[in-house]
């Protein structure tokens, strides 16, 4: 009998480390999960251009909903456009003369986090057409 009730106790032990590991580890694998849905990203696109005037397509994936900033820098590094938002899912389209957006630099600055992107519009304008070319 004492043989039986040491044989449950240790049976009753090891499902307890077993049931208690599998809770652990699934709860680390939730946090991981929200950690990399809560994460901010960025997009600097091109959009192609005109005669005269040329398009860029900005999107910013802000979980926090935290206030972040735009900041728009031409060739010399000088501020050229700057505004603070704070939307989740944020988008904007700049349309600029050519003169203008020859060589840009934009940037999003929200707390510690920073996405910097430069723009060469010849280079764009150059794959956009090599791209046309092989399709």
């Amino acid at each position: 009998m004492k043989k039986q009730s040491v044989q449950a106790i240790v049976k009753g032990i090891i499902l307890s480390g077993i049931l208690t590991a599998g809770t652990f580890i699934q709860a680390n694998a939730n946090n991981s999960g929200e950690a990399v849905a809560a994460k901010a990203s960025a997009e600097f696109k091109y959009a192609g251009s005109s005669k005269d005037q040329a398009s860029f397509n900005i999107k910013f994936n802000n979980p926090s909903g935290e206030k972040f900033t735009l900041l728009v820098l031409d060739a010399k590094g000088d501020l050229f456009f700057k505004e603070s938002y704070a939307q989740k899912d944020f988008t904007k389209r700049f349309v600029l003369s050519k003169e203008d957006a020859e060589k840009l630099t934009f940037r999003i600055q929200t707390g510690k986090q920073s996405f910097d992107q430069d723009i060469n519009l010849f280079l764009s304008e150059t794959e956009a057409r090599k791209a046309g070319c092989q399709q």
